[in-house]
Order: structure tokens, then C-alpha cells, then sequence
């Protein structure tokens, strides 16, 4: 054997263990995936647990979910699951269970709402319009969930639809911090291998995929919306959590300014304890000097008056002495009156005066009866 024909041979020795080596990987590629797909779809129909066909055993929440579908199948003929997740929709709504129902579905054509078509059937049902709340985005059961949750702010639902899209829904829901339970309508008498269960059989592996290798998100999001009296949540503020610097304090002229301001609007100011009792200090302080400025103007003002009234009484006690001595020089038949012998001239008359006594001559022959 030639050293070409011992390479050749060499070469093909080696390239067959790498083909084995590529299927062995591909195989064990392929059991496991087809592991994780069975273990994925199996863990989907455990959630037949949180099922409900008994309208008397299903726990009550605020808002039920109804997926859409078609109201015709294909042949153009009454799609009956259609139906009957109406029916399941309008005795929940009637017995108390549910509150609201949110009806989802697609509606990415204007000839195609499946929204809408739903909430005629309900209310032909005998649902109030005003119960009914639409949700034009659920393209997807996995557009449907999310959305209940993130869009409709929802922390607790029931699903309405056929058991296998409830266990998928339910699935979803787990994933996304949403609690759920589901109720059942009746399901259509068709076997098992038909259209309907191959497309769930794919939809299945499909959501494995979607929760938990490629965390998928609804295709169209929004702002939220309530439904009835849920709140809405409180606006977000770019405020700082904490302080990224010190508090800066007002200098003196800005306080002022301040206070002048909030005095302008007849606002209280916040004031320390000790700015407090220094301020009702200083009020008591000049209260009091006030106090003893306003005495000492009172008894200035009441010693003027009184030496004015004095010297007016001194000034008028000199006049009618004068008048008196004039009177009396002046004829004999004029009548003299001594200021001491008048009480009120004596009484108002200074202790300092001293009096003269004026002796009247009589020029007029005695009285015969004297």
C-alpha cells in the first residue's frame, strides 16, 4: 500500500468519527429538545387543576377574560366554540362570579373583529353593554394574558374558553404574576386528531418556547386602562429617592423675602421654639415701654392742665380785686364785695394769696332804723 492510499484511508477514518460525533451530538440535541417539548406540554396540562366547570365552585373575580374566535368556522356554518364561550361567559356574569368581562381579540383587519362580534353575542346574552370592556390587541392567547396584566392592570382573572386554551392561559398567566383560574365551556363532540387539536399540539411547543427560552412580549403594548373602579397607577416623578446634596439654607435677605411673601398670603410661618420666645420676648418689651411712654405723657399732660387752670384762677382773683377797687373809688352808692368773704372765690383761691381788706367809707347819712 502506497503512503497516498494510507493517507486516503486515514482521511476517511477520521471524517466517518466526525460524522458519528456530529450525529451522536444531533441526537442528543434532538432528546433533549423533544425532552424539554414533552416535559413543557406536560407542565401546560397540569394546570387542568386550576380548571372550573361548576359555575358554583369557581371562586369569584372582578374581571373575567374571554378569548375571541370566529363566530363561523370555515364552512361559513356557526362556529360552536364561538357559542358556547358565550354562553360560559353570560352565566358566569349572571351568577355573580365575574363583575366585568374583558372580551379580547383579534382585530388586525377592519373586516375582522372579533371584539365586537363577541360583545353583540353578550349582549343579545343579557349582559349591560356597560360590563363589557374591549381589548383590540389579543392577536395572541399569549397577547390576551399579558395584556390583562400589564395594559388592564389586573392582578387576579378568570379565563373563559375550551379547557385547552385555558391550561394554556393559565401557563402563561403563572409566568407573568398573574393569578387566574379558568372555567370551561363546553367543547364541541369532535375526536381527537382533528384540525382543532393539531393546531393546540404546535400552539403548545410553541408557548414552551415563547415562556421559556424567548420570554416573549405581546406584539402591541399601551397605556394602561382601568377597568370599573380599579385605580390607576400613580405617575412616576424624577425625583431623586435620595438627597444628591446638601440642603442649601436661605441667607438673610431671602428669608425675609420669604416671610414677606407668605405674610402677603396670610400663610403662618414655621418658626423655631426659640425664634418663638425671642419674638414674644420683644413684644412684651415694647409693650412696656410703650405703656410707661403713654403714663408719662398722661402726667405731663395733667400737671400743664392743672397749672393752667391755676393761673387762670390766680389771673381772675386779681381781676375782680382790681374791679373791686375801682368800683370803690368810683362813687359812694357802689357796693364792694371782699373777695374773702365770697366761699367760692376762698375755696379756689391759692394758700399763697394774701388778702387786702378794703374798708368802705359811707358818705350817706345814718339809717334811722339802725
Amino acid at each position: 500500500m502506497s503512503y497516498q492510499d494510507q493517507n486516503d484511508l486515514k482521511f476517511s477514518s477520521d471524517l466517518s468519527r466526525f460524522l458519528k460525533a456530529i450525529g451522536y451530538l444531533f441526537f442528543i440535541f434532538l432528546l433533549v429538545g423533544v425532552l424539554f417539548i414533552t416535559l413543557g406540554c406536560f407542565r401546560i396540562s397540569s394546570y387542568a387543576f386550576k380548571t372550573y366547570e361548576s359555575i358554583d365552585k369557581i371562586p369569584y373575580n372582578h374581571v373575567g377574560v374571554l378569548f375571541g374566535t370566529s363566530p363561523l368556522d370555515s364552512n361559513g356554518e356557526p362556529n360552536d366554540y364561538f357559542n358556547y364561550r358565550i354562553m360560559a361567559a353570560s352565566q358566569l356574569f349572571k351568577a355573580g362570579k365575574v363583575d366585568y368581562i374583558l372580551v379580547s381579540g383579534d382585530n388586525q383587519h377592519h373586516s375582522y373583529n372579533e371584539p365586537r362580534f363577541m360583545r353583540k353575542a353578550l349582549v343579545k346574552a343579557g349582559v349591560p353593554s356597560d360590563r363589557i370592556v374591549f381589548d383590540f390587541a389579543g392577536i395572541r392567547t399569549l397577547d390576551s394574558v399579558v395584556r390583562a396584566r400589564k395594559v388592564f392592570l389586573q392582578q387576579s382573572v378568570t379565563f373563559i374558553s375550551q379547557d385547552f386554551q385555558n391550561e394554556r392561559a393559565l401557563f402563561i398567566a403563572d409566568h407573568n404574576d398573574l393569578k387566574a383560574v379558568g372555567f370551561n365551556a363546553l367543547k364541541p363532540a369532535r375526536s381527537f386528531f382533528n384540525r382543532v387539536g393539531i393546531r393546540e399540539f404546535f400552539a403548545r411547543i410553541v408557548c414552551v418556547f415563547d415562556v421559556y427560552i424567548l420570554d416573549t412580549q405581546p406584539k402591541f403594548l399601551g397605556k394602561p386602562e382601568s377597568i370599573g373602579k380599579s385605580s390607576m397607577p400613580k405617575e412616576l416623578s424624577n425625583k431623586p429617592k435620595r438627597m444628591t446634596s446638601a440642603i442649601k439654607r436661605l441667607t438673610d435677605n431671602a428669608k425675609i423675602v420669604r416671610e414677606n411673601q407668605l405674610i402677603a398670603k396670610n400663610e403662618p410661618l414655621a418658626k423655631k421654639p426659640s425664634d418663638n420666645a425671642f419674638i414674644l420676648k420683644s413684644n412684651l418689651e415694647r409693650l412696656a415701654r410703650l405703656a410707661a411712654l403713654r403714663d408719662e405723657e398722661e402726667a405731663a399732660s395733667n400737671n400743664q392742665l392743672e397749672e393752667l387752670l391755676n393761673e387762670q384762677q390766680e389771673q381772675a382773683l386779681e381781676k375782680a380785686s382790681e374791679t373791686a377797687s375801682e368800683s370803690l373809688n368810683a362813687g359812694n352808692n357802689n357796693t364792694y364785695i371782699d373777695p374773702s368773704s365770697d366761699p367760692a372765690l376762698v375755696k379756689n383761691k391759692p394758700a399763697t394769696t394774701t388778702q387786702k381788706k378794703v374798708v368802705k367809707k359811707r358818705n350817706y347819712a345814718p339809717d334811722p332804723w339802725d
